[in-house]
């Protein structure tokens, strides 16, 4: 459950992200989705896309551990 509440937020954030572009830069929609995926290393790209692998990673650690301590609850 965690693991689509982390997906389910981080697609509403780029969603919202590309919306608020097209209307801030009045550009096209693929275009606003190449500027998100064509971030500068200096701009915090590579921490940004390690934060998100990390949080899905950590998300999914929770549902393990969440459905082993359910299981063991029903013994």
């Amino acid at each position: 459950m965690v693991t689509i509440a982390y997906l389910l937020i981080f697609t509403l954030m780029s969603v919202f992200t590309v919306v608020l572009d097209i209307f801030v830069f009045h550009d096209g929609l693929f275009k606003c989705i190449r500027n998100i995926y064509e971030a500068e290393v200096g701009a915090g790209a590579i921490t940004i896309v390690f934060t998100a692998i990390l949080g899905f990673v950590w998300s999914v650690v929770v549902d393990i551990r969440l459905k082993k301590r359910k299981k063991q609850a029903k013994q």
